[in-house]
């Protein structure tokens, strides 16, 4: 049985990528859906941007924000949008329009990612749904990534920061995978129920400003890339992915 009501959380930060979206996300209009964008002030046509999406999502809620926590930054803000408003999908699709400048693979990166939400696709996310009811996560395949850990500690950059959040909203995972890129189908009571209990607008002013990277050294938008799949999994949900 598919999801009676899905959530759309789009976050934009490239004007290039514009004229694409209404394409990328006709095939969700199967579902009742709900489409709440972000677009970045940095946009330098931002106002051309929302005047596009009212013309083509004239039910859409749109906000603009400051570049502050990336997409993550504008997934939060989205995010409390649902809360403040009794947004009650039975999924949440989280989703930007991605492009790293530090990839060399973007193109490829992109439509691999935004694969989960092709028209191709729907059916084996509806089989997914239908027969795996301990499914918390739909991600795109080869997009799994797992922070390591050595003697209890994680190892990576983000090591210090994940393990102060891990600690401090009590989250308890048996594996330590997570969606790289962050653009996946989520179980929204999960996800919604954790920003009950924690503001994500309190949590988003915690965020970096900018083009923020972890390469050499720790930031708290990376460490929320991977708590945003860790919420789910510490009940004890799975991930699944799709080609």
């Amino acid at each position: 049985m598919e999801p009676k009501k899905i959530a759309v959380l789009y976050h934009i930060f490239y004007e290039d990528i514009i004229e694409y979206i209404a394409e990328q996300l006709k095939c969700l209009n199967r579902f009742t859906p709900s489409f709440l964008f972000n677009i970045s002030e940095d946009l330098p046509n931002y106002l051309e941007v929302k005047n596009y999406l009212q013309l083509n999502f004239p039910d859409s809620i749109i906000t603009i924000s400051s570049n502050q926590g990336k997409d993550i930054g504008g997934k939060l803000l989205l995010i409390g949008l649902c809360l403040q408003l009794a947004i009650e999908p039975d999924w949440i699709i989280l989703l930007h329009d991605k492009k790293s400048l530090q990839a060399l693979n973007t193109k490829t990166w992109k439509q691999d990612l935004l694969s989960i939400i092709d028209c191709d696709q729907m059916e084996k996310i509806n089989k997914i749904i239908s027969n795996s009811a301990n499914c918390g996560v739909i991600a795109a395949e080869n997009y799994i990534s797992k922070e390591l850990k050595k003697e209890n500690h994680f190892v990576g950059t983000n090591g210090k920061i994940l393990e102060e959040l891990m600690k401090q909203y009590e989250l308890k995972c048996r594996n330590f995978e997570f969606i790289a890129g962050t653009m996946f189908w989520a179980k929204a009571n999960i996800l919604l129920d954790f920003f009950k209990r924690h503001d994500p607008f309190k949590i988003r002013q915690t965020l970096e400003f900018g083009n923020v990277l972890d390469n050499f050294s720790g930031s708290h938008t990376h460490s929320w890339e991977r708590i945003l799949t860790w919420i789910i999994t510490s009940k004890g949900l799975t991930i699944k992915t799709v080609k």
